[in-house]
């Protein structure tokens, strides 16, 4: 029987609003299976064959405590797995970390780094062994390094998992041959979405190292992931201020980070307060863009606009000095705080959030080192389709010239912070911008798979996981991309809860 925890001090006034949005957000299901048969209502696909495998947290306190935000509930993996026969199976198991494991031995939310507070709050005391201990609930992304499947978030630290029966394997702390990661530096940052290199079966992200001597600047390292443990310092870079980062882009001869003037004070961290209070935007600051070559390790600076973002999309080279590159934008890093419960669970106050995301785009001329930001167009058929975020394309144009982009919008009535749809971006030709939603359901991240068979960029099929508040179920959709039409359907046999990132893994099933 599935077992929910609301925490009623957050939504009120929320159900009327939105069918089921308590079970989207705060609500713990605790339920796991393995390899439970799925029922389609209408045919899969025999072509697709491998697992579409996802994180996210799903139990939002132990004890006596809860947690005062999405991003900190505990880590649990789902998997729908299609063998190739028209068949499907489903698995969900949580993230047996030593964060989870010590709590479930307490009874209570044990001691580690959290991004917010805790209800009740932790003491000063509590949130210094919190820090001490480190981050360890790895709840965000998952990825497959050359066979080892693992989970991560914006730390450098992961872990390892077998992707087929979604066990915890161990923990992971790579270390980075030729790399100073010891005093005066503190290296615990990186990004929760590492990007394939180009023409290889690796991986490229970066590792954050704090100075916590004001004499010493903070550094940037480029790294060259190559499995769950085996690194390679590709570039190093000293950096003034060091900005928080969740994803870049990668081209074929370039990585480039857009630094955000979202700056994070690791020593009020150390200190023991809070990352959600130790972190700033500088709207007065201009975004510094990082353009680093991957074959020889040069890094060049250019200024650009004011700008945030969470999430690169892609980028490519049109010719030896020019690169585009797409990202879903923000004002500002307002966005960063709108998953705190007291927000997320409150109708009146998420709506009235101001939640302004916008797709981009940023003209890179090398030989002038200049930076021209653009908009793109609306179609007014499907004026929101430009607010989309957590976004997908087909992998196989990953750092190539591309054309579509697809991702939810959650707000697109332009009104409602809950009036979620999922999108098709069409980058080439606006008469091409699609969406699909239905009152009540709220679609998450969907991912891309092609058809093996297809000669266009548009040819697979689009999976994502969808919360019918209606009927209080979620479900997998398998859409069409060129229609963005439903394809087929399964409810899962209990709910999945709103979830981050994943992706689909072929020939795993």
């Amino acid at each position: 029987m599935i077992r929910y925890i609301i925490l009623t001090i957050c939504f009120v006034g929320t159900l009327a609003d939105h069918p089921g949005w308590n079970l989207l957000f705060g609500t713990d299901v605790l339920n796991e299976t393995h390899k439970e048969p799925l029922t389609f209502d209408n045919p899969v696909p025999k072509w697709i064959k491998g697992s579409l495998v996802r994180n996210g947290p799903a139990r939002y306190g132990m004890g006596k405590h809860s947690f005062l935000n999405v991003f900190d509930g505990y880590a649990k993996l789902y998997s729908w797995q299609f063998p190739g026969n028209g068949s499907a199976f489903f698995s969900a198991k949580f993230v047996q970390s030593k964060s989870y494991k010590e709590s479930l031995s307490i009874n209570d939310v044990a001691s580690y780094q959290t991004f917010d507070n805790l209800v009740p709050p932790r003491t000063l005391m509590e949130q210094e062994m919190s820090v001490a201990h480190g981050m360890d609930n790895m709840n965000v992304n998952i990825y497959n390094y050359s066979g080892d499947c693992v989970i991560l978030t914006d730390a450098w630290k992961l872990y390892v998992i077998n992707c087929y029966t979604l066990e915890t394997i161990r923990e992971c702390n790579p270390t980075i041959p030729n790399v100073n990661t010891g005093f005066p530096f503190v290296s615990l940052l990186s990004v929760a979405h590492p990007v394939k290199e180009f023409g290889t079966n690796h991986h490229l992200t970066f590792l954050q190292s704090n100075s916590i001597v004001p004499t010493v600047p903070s550094k940037f390292t480029l790294v060259r992931t190559k499995s769950a443990d085996i690194r390679e310092k590709i570039a190093e870079w000293e950096v003034k201020k060091m900005p928080y980062l969740h994803s870049f882009s990668v081209t074929e001869r370039y990585a480039i980070i857009l630094a955000c003037p979202f700056y994070v004070d690791i020593e009020k961290i150390l200190s023991g307060h809070l990352p959600v209070n130790s972190m700033f935007f500088h709207k007065d600051e201009p975004t510094l863009t990082y353009i680093v070559n991957i074959k020889t390790g040069k890094v060049t600076t250019i200024q650009t606009d004011n700008v945030f973002t969470m999430h690169h999309i892609n980028a490519y080279e049109m010719d030896e000095d020019t690169i585009l590159m797409d990202v879903a934008s923000y004002p500002d890093a307002t966005v960063a705080s709108i998953f705190e419960m007291n927000v997320v669970m409150n109708s009146t106050r998420r709506n009235a959030y101001p939640y302004k995301p916008s797709l981009k785009r940023f003209k890179i001329d090398l030989k002038a080192e200049k930076i021209t930001p653009h908009s793109f167009d609306v179609n007014p058929k499907v004026p929101h389709v430009n607010m989309l975020d957590m976004p997908t394309i087909n992998e196989l144009y990953r750092s190539k010239h591309y054309c579509y982009i697809y991702g939810p919008v959650f707000k697109s009535d332009f009104k409602t912070w809950g009036n979620f749809s999922i999108v098709k971006k069409d980058l080439c030709n606006t008469t091409g911008d699609l969406s699909w939603s239905l009152p009540g359901h709220y679609p998450m991240e969907g991912w891309f798979v092609p058809d093996p068979n297809g000669s266009a960029e548009d040819d697979g099929v689009l999976m994502l996981p969808v919360l019918d508040g209606n009927q209080a179920k979620s479900y997998l959709l398998i859409l069409d991309p060129k229609t963005m039409k439903p394809i087929a359907k399964s409810y899962t046999p209990f709910n999945t809860p709103f979830h981050f990132h994943g992706r689909f893994i072929e020939n795993l099933f």
